[in-house]
Formats: C-alpha cells, structure tokens, sequence
C-alpha cells in the first residue's frame, strides 16, 4: 500500500500536472469546438465563406517564438504590411499567431513565414488563445510570385490542387454564377492562376452565406 501511495503522488507531481495540461492545451487548440478542417480538401468558396480575416499582404515580421503562459507549445507572430484587405480589420499591417505543428517545426519552423513572402490568407478569428491558423491547414495559405513573363501568380501550399472543385456548383447554389472568365480559372484542376484572376474569384465568392 505505502509504495501504490508514493507512485500515486508521484503521479501528480508538477511536471505531470503540466504535461496533462499541455495536453489539453494541444487538444483544444488543434480540434476546436468549431471542428475547424485541418486535413480534409475544402474549396475557395469554402474559404471565402468560412474565413473571418481574408488578407493579401507582404511578411515584414516573423517572430518564431513560445506561446505566451506557456513558452514550450511553438508559435510563429507574424506581421503583414497589408496590400489588400478582403475582410477584416482596417489598418496598414495586420499581425496573427499561429501555433506549429510538429510537422511544421522541421528546420524550426522558419520556412513557414519568411520577411518578404507575399501571401493571401483565410483566417478564422484568433481562438481564446489568440492563436489562428490558415483555414483548412494549408489550403487556405497561398503564395503569391511572379512567372517567366513578370506576371503576379498565385497558389497555395498544395499547388492549388482541387481547391477550384466544385466552385462553379456551389456558387450556382446560391443564384451568383462564375462569369465565363471565372469559369475558365476554377476549370483547371491545379496550378497557379493570375493573382488578378483569384482576386475576381474571392470578391465574388464573399456574397455567399457565411459559415460559422
């Protein structure tokens, strides 16, 4: 008995303590309430419905750091000069944290937001944590650069692989059909499209009902 009492207190034992916090931390920041897609394929008109912040701006700050109350989780503050603001708050720089994964902290992390990446982002707004990741994992993060002809283009983490599918139908769901131009773009089935183009697409998408 006294030697199953001893492994009981030792059970509770500081370190223990924060180790099953830090656990639920995890738990409540990777799989909130809301069940926020973290693998699952979503579309643009999935982002631009269920996005609180739609942001296009240039890094100018990435700051890879602990969690604020609790500096062994991984963070990333990042900080945008904004180059045009969809939705979400006026203003010349827009700044979130984001919480790393595991599988984003190869290298420590410091090829996920570098000063000087131009960027369009779907953001949910930031959690009771103040943390807010791209929407759909990586979907919702686009890289925008230029092409052999001095050009704007963009895509997201995946290539833009299937994040023009279904587009058309479901923004025929709610009486705003693509125009023909808008229908050529979320015709491809992946690569970069003209930043000019995507921009028409998310500006139109924006009229559908918002998802919470």
């Amino acid at each position: 008995m006294p030697s199953d009492l001893a492994e009981s207190r030792n059970l509770m034992s500081r370190p223990f303590r924060i180790l099953c916090c830090t656990a639920l931390l995890l738990a409540a920041m990777v799989v909130p309430a809301k069940a926020e897609f973290l693998v699952r394929q979503v579309n643009l008109a999935y982002l631009a419905q269920r996005a609180d912040i739609i942001v296009q701006g240039r890094v100018i700050q990435a700051r890879y750091e602990g969690l604020p109350n609790y500096p062994h989780i991984n963070s990333v503050l990042v900080t945008l000069e904004v180059e045009r603001m969809f939705r979400g708050p006026e203003g010349g720089q827009y700044t979130f944290r984001q919480f790393l994964l595991p599988s984003q902290m190869r290298g420590g992390g410091k090829n996920l937001y570098r000063v000087g990446q131009r960027l369009l982002l779907f953001l949910p707004a930031p959690s009771q944590y103040g943390l807010s990741s791209p929407i759909g994992h990586e979907q919702g993060r686009f890289h925008i650069s230029r092409n052999m002809a001095g050009a704007d283009v963009i895509a997201n983490e995946f290539g833009n692989a299937g994040i023009f599918r279904n587009v058309s139908a479901d923004a025929e769901k709610f009486g705003a059909g693509l125009s023909h131009a808008q229908s050529q773009v979320v015709a491809a089935p992946r690569g970069p499209v003209a930043l000019s183009d995507l921009v028409s697409l998310v500006n139109h998408l924006m009229l559908l009902p918002r998802i919470q």
